[in-house]
């Protein structure tokens, strides 16, 4: 059986495909607790049941992840972001949601180890919201 990414990979025909596949690897290999599942028409992280990642794919020219605290959490813009981002990799788009975006696999692929490492923050700043 199949599990949901690699079956969303499966069916997923695109240039960015390659990208999008080093991507959930290196979710995978970084944090081995999460569960996968298609949410959204995409690829979605939980962690202990809270969904906490989910990739974007809707703008053509990269692909993106989402990180954020799931549904409930309200956002606000100006109040200060969860916590300090090492990696230098996340762009906040608001107290409690971030992103981070590649245009490619070569670009991704120079970038991996920080992007194991911010998915790891993440996971770890957001384990009690």
């Amino acid at each position: 059986m199949k599990k949901p990414h690699q079956e969303f990979l499966s069916e997923f025909q695109d240039e960015r495909k390659p990208l999008l596949e080093a991507m959930l690897k290196a979710i995978n290999e970084g944090c081995k607790e999460l569960t996968e599942s298609i949410k959204w028409n995409a690829p979605t992280y939980s962690h202990y049941g809270k969904d906490r990642m989910t990739i974007m794919l809707h703008k053509k020219d990269r692909v993106g992840l989402i990180l954020h605290t799931g549904a409930k959490p309200k956002e606000d813009k100006k109040a200060h972001h969860l916590f300090e981002d090492n990696t230098g990799l996340l762009e906040w788009n608001s107290n409690i949601r971030a992103t981070i975006a590649f245009t490619g696999i070569d670009d991704f692929l120079k970038k991996k180890e920080l992007f194991k490492q911010a998915v790891k923050q993440w996971i770890a700043n957001t384990k009690d919201l």
